[in-house]
């Protein structure tokens, strides 16, 4: 007896052993990590919805966000969610977990995972255009939602909305340049500023200082600055997209198929909140094969 109790203790240890590893391995909403041979190349993916599918390729060179995309598919993270927020010239989202099955009314967009993705923002190359895919963030220009994501409609803008923008973005990149140069000295920057509020000599100093780093800054941003390109803004004046978010938001994929969907589901009726008043389901996402093979 003694013998046969020790035998099954054994078992039982080894049985809780694994149960745990198990729910470690899944992570929150269920997530395991099933893609650590995602290939780095472009993947093709299939959005079905209750009113059509939606076509999508997700591009090889932003591969954080590629991966965890492909991953949340495998997944099968987004099946059954909604497109819980859709705005008529903007752009639809989803990647709410508590989506799936919500009341009439609710309201979502709250709840993502809780990890996030290093950004991987290249607007020279991969913008907000007609059909762009890209990733929401609460952070901008530093990281992304893991999981929320939207589908660009948009309107057609003119040049002056254009200029503005480039000249905002160039400020935000000076800013940050700007930080980025002083961030070793930010501790001499701090004790020379108390100082020269008591001395003008050191006021004098930190006057200095301040010019240096804003010349500096100046000099490193010389072949920095940012401008749309010739096919840039004509795309955005003749067929339209989301020009102010250049720059601050990752474009990980476009739309190849299915625009006209896209279209249907942002031109639905919302609430306060921005949620469709009838449900847009996405049925499963699954992964194409590489057309190129």
């Amino acid at each position: 007896m003694k013998n046969f109790l020790r035998i099954f203790m054994a078992f039982a240890m080894v049985a809780t052993l694994f149960s745990c590893k198990d729910e470690v391995a899944k992570g929150e909403f269920g997530i395991q990590q099933l893609n650590e041979q995602s290939p780095d190349s472009d993947q093709y993916v299939l959005i079905e919805t209750n009113r059509g599918n939606i076509k999508l390729l997700l591009y090889k060179e932003t591969p954080l966000h590629r991966k965890n995309f492909v991953n949340l598919v495998m997944n099968r993270f987004y099946d059954g969610q909604l497109f819980f927020r859709v705005k008529k010239n903007f752009m639809i989202q989803a990647g709410d977990p508590k989506s799936r099955g919500a009341k009439p009314g609710q309201r979502l967009g709250e709840t993502e995972v809780s990890y996030k993705i290093p950004a991987e923002i290249d607007p020279t190359r991969f913008w907000h255009k007609y059909g762009a895919l890209s990733a929401a963030s609460l952070n901008p220009t530093v990281e992304s939602s893991g999981s929320h994501f939207y589908i660009i409609t948009g309107n057609k803008v003119k040049d002056s909305h254009l200029n503005g923008h480039e000249a905002q973005y160039n400020k935000t990149l000076r800013r940050k340049m700007y930080e980025k140069l002083q961030e070793p000295y930010k501790e001499k920057i701090a004790s020379l500023h108390a100082e020269a509020q008591k001395s003008s000599a050191k006021k004098k100093e930190f006057q200095q200082l301040f010019k240096f780093f804003s010349e500096k800054t100046d000099s490193a941003m010389a072949d920095k600055s940012f401008k749309f390109t010739a096919e840039q803004r004509k795309h955005y004046k003749e067929v339209g997209g989301a020009f102010h978010l250049d720059g601050y938001y990752t474009v990980f994929g476009e739309v190849l198929e299915g625009m006209d969907i896209v279209e249907e589901i942002s031109k639905e009726a919302y609430d306060v909140h921005e949620r469709p008043l009838k449900d847009i389901v996405i049925k499963r996402i699954v992964l194409l094969p590489d057309e190129n093979k």
